[in-house]
């Protein structure tokens, strides 16, 4: 047991919330570089202040979720009209509290009468979260806030002057995993890691116990993920995550624990050497290969974390040029405002008028934005181009859809529906979305380098391009053709 607590990977309400989402402007960028800007918690909520409860040790462990200035920036597009984020780190009376009242950090903490300031997402903070002294506590991820052994709220129950699974409150459970999925949550670590008050014997897919658990499992549920969980008796902590525990019958444990997130098909380990192993097989790229790949990145033209993608993806364009069908389409609807809407259309009808000249027009809208500049600069036709925005806009309702705010998502976004076809087919969500050859692809980062051998594995016959080395390094979020060097965590605008 590490002293930093123990890991849920759950994200509750943040797909609710759409808290994916960005902002266009490039000070948001630098608010999501900018460190150093929490305090130490003194007081608690007082019922005046949005606050942001994160763990430290959280942070300091390196997970993505606990790093404040990444949620300032997340939250700057909510909190309009001078309303402040706090952001606050959780000491030991806060973590006993939090831990009582919501079981998990980072918590957001909204006065009822800030409520109101979220809009149409309101209702679902309020039916989500847990309402104590006139405040909202809205649970964003699965850190177990405190530092002390949580297997048995950090008692020696058995008086042997330690802490740990001797201990009577520590619980079974069975983990079902497999060693050959590579997603964070998978790994027995974390899954040993993950509940608090369960002492967890993690087995895997590919072992008889595993497949025979599995098999089982299918029989009672029609299809499983993994990974999933298995126990027999409740810890009081486990209610905390009551909306997930289902009751088995006919099996030898009697609760299970299927996280949403949890999407591992372990049927797709068959596919490495038949495609034909599995319906799965289907969703992979390896059993989708082609002589000349089709790649099509989903964005918003101004959200920062699409346009570090599109900075990400332009040098493998340029090295590999026609060899590949590359076009960049745009999520269904719009974050933010009339200027994504506009710049949206434009690209589109650069791509469709003018195609040789878009990979040089985004590349100079990437440096500043800079619209009109890019279009004088690539020597846009304006006329042909103008004339294609306004059938775009009648044949894709963009105008009506926009002045029709009953129709935004959310009530907050309106719809954008040139690419609405493409958006439904591949279940897109946010921005950005790569898909290559018809399937959904999570390159390992947004580097060229990591980009190059997405697009690769999509060839029957690699080409020679394919050998070459481009950087390792992902440009920075927004605008600005810049590398810092730091991790760029894969976040995006929307709900991916």
């Amino acid at each position: 047991m590490n002293k930093f607590g123990k890991i849920v990977w759950i994200t509750l309400l943040s797909a609710t919330l759409v808290l994916a989402g960005c902002n266009s402007q490039q000070k948001e960028t630098k608010t999501a570089q900018n460190t150093n800007q929490t305090t130490e918690t003194k007081k608690n909520n007082t019922n005046d202040k949005i606050v942001l409860y994160i763990d430290k040790n959280c942070e300091q462990a390196g997970i993505q979720q606990c790093n404040p200035n990444i949620w300032k920036a997340q939250f700057a597009q909510i909190l309009w009209s001078g309303n402040k984020l706090d952001i606050e780190y959780i000491n030991e009376a806060t973590a006993k509290k939090l831990r009582d009242i919501v079981g998990v950090s980072p918590v957001l903490v909204i006065p009822a009468n800030k409520l109101s300031i979220f809009g149409p997402q309101a209702q679902a903070i309020k039916a989500s979260a847990k309402e104590v002294d006139g405040s909202y506590y809205v649970p964003l991820f699965g850190w177990i806030p405190g530092e002390e052994n949580l297997c048995n709220d950090g008692k020696d129950n058995n008086n042997d002057g330690k802490i740990d699974a001797q201990d009577p409150t520590c619980y079974e459970m069975l983990a079902l995993t497999s060693k050959k999925c590579t997603k964070p949550y998978c790994s027995e670590q974390a899954l040993k890691n993950m509940f608090m008050g369960y002492a967890v014997n993690v087995i895997d897919y590919s072992s008889t116990t595993g497949k025979q658990i599995y098999d089982k499992l299918v029989k009672i549920n029609g299809s499983q993920y993994l990974p999933t969980f298995l126990f027999n008796k409740k810890h009081k902590y486990i209610d905390q995550m009551k909306q997930f525990i289902k009751e088995l019958t006919g099996c030898k444990y009697k609760y299970q624990i299927n996280i949403p997130q949890f999407n591992y098909d372990p049927s797709i380990e068959a596919c490495a050497t038949n495609c034909n192993a599995s319906p799965a097989c289907k969703k992979l790229l390896t059993c989708n290969k082609s002589d000349k790949p089709t790649v099509e990145l989903f964005v918003m033209s101004h959200c920062p974390f699409g346009t570090q993608a599109e900075k990400g993806i332009i040098p493998v364009i340029n090295l590999l040029k026609d060899k590949i069908n590359f076009s960049v389409k745009f999520v269904d609807y719009a974050m933010h405002g009339k200027k994504e809407i506009d710049e949206n259309t434009l690209q589109y009808c650069i791509q469709k008028e003018e195609p040789q000249k878009y990979i040089p027009y985004l590349t100079c809208f990437l440096e500043k934005g800079d619209t009109q500049g890019c279009e004088k600069k690539v020597g846009l036709d304006m006329n042909k181009i103008n004339e294609c925005i306004k059938n775009a806009d009648k044949e894709f309702n963009i105008t009506k859809n926009y002045n029709d705010k009953a129709s935004w998502a959310g009530g907050r976004f309106p719809k954008y529906e040139v690419n609405e076809a493409g958006n439904k087919k591949y279940g897109v969500q946010g921005s950005p979305t790569l898909v290559i050859n018809g399937v959904v692809v999570q390159p390992k980062d947004r580097s060229p380098q990591a980009y190059l051998e997405a697009i690769c594995s999509a060839f029957k016959n690699p080409p020679e391009e394919c050998k070459k080395w481009l950087s390792t390094k992902s440009y920075d979020p927004g605008f600005g053709w810049t590398q810092s060097g730091k991790p760029a965590p894969a976040w995006s605008c929307g709900g991916n």
